[in-house]
């Protein structure tokens, strides 16, 4: 047995063991009824069918909606590509045992490939990164087209911009629609050293009235200290792209397609 099944095994007979009739849990009409107590030391077997087949989880549900719903599969171009991207600051613990069996195993399942993917955006705790020079490229390219701004707000001011933290009217930071070529020149200023930590920020252009948080003008790269240098790059960069910018290129440079 491969590590992914051995994995995958393990997981399945602790959190997938389910009664095929009824598998939300217990039964509404008998909720209130006294359970029969397990003999001592015996517990309750897994199930055979995932217990045997561990792939049983790509078969169906919604992992198997995924693959059946990408839109490219039937032009021969949806190839799948997953990644496992932990960021390498700790030990390994149960979330990432579910990530591995997951993105592993629905890789190998439909002949794909699963990339280890090392966040590394964040000289204070990673150590490299390639794709630098090519993320500020595109950073510039989205301020030139309109797509991101320089912020000069403080973070209470942001807070405030996004409801205060108690669901009130959002509004938009006062730099929001300054020019582009201004935007430019704040964030090579940034690159360039002429702006301290939280200083001045670009911030995408997202959507405001939207519920979801992550669509409120996010962060786009940061000013580090000087004293947080990365290790493959050292002195070069002062400014840094943030997971939130980042990710979705970094999957895009690489293939990965779930």
């Amino acid at each position: 047995m491969d590590s992914t099944k051995a994995i995958a095994s393990n997981m399945t007979e602790q959190t997938l063991s389910v009664n095929p009739k009824n598998p939300y849990g217990s039964n509404p009409k008998k909720e209130n009824a006294p359970k029969p107590p397990n003999p001592k030391g015996k517990a309750t077997p897994p199930s055979r069918d995932t217990q045997n087949d561990p792939d049983s989880m790509f078969k169906g549900g919604f992992l198997a909606d995924v693959y059946n719903e990408n839109p490219m599969r039937s032009d021969g171009i949806g190839r799948v590509v997953t990644r496992f991207p932990p960021e390498p600051n700790g030990f390994l613990h149960l979330g990432h045992t579910k990530a591995i069996m997951i993105n592993f195993g629905f890789a190998r399942f439909y002949g794909g490939d699963c990339y280890l993917h090392f966040d590394d955006t964040n000289p204070t705790g990673e150590e490299e990164n390639d794709n630098f020079d090519r993320l500020y490229e595109l950073a510039e390219e989205l301020i030139n087209k309109n797509g991101a701004y320089v912020c000069h707000c403080t973070k209470e001011e942001v807070v405030a911009q996004r409801g205060g933290g108690k669901g009130k009217a959002r509004y938009a930071c006062p730099r929001r629609d300054r020019p582009n070529s201004e935007s430019l020149t704040e964030f090579r200023a940034m690159r360039d050293g002429k702006y301290a930590p939280r200083e001045a920020v670009p911030r995408m252009k997202q959507n405001l009235e939207d519920n979801n948080p992550q669509m409120w003008d996010l962060t786009a790269y940061r000013v580090l200290d000087e004293k947080h240098k990365h290790h493959r790059t050292g002195n070069k960069w002062r400014i840094y792209p943030t997971y939130g910018f980042t990710h979705c290129l970094c999957d895009s440079f690489e293939g990965v397609t779930g």
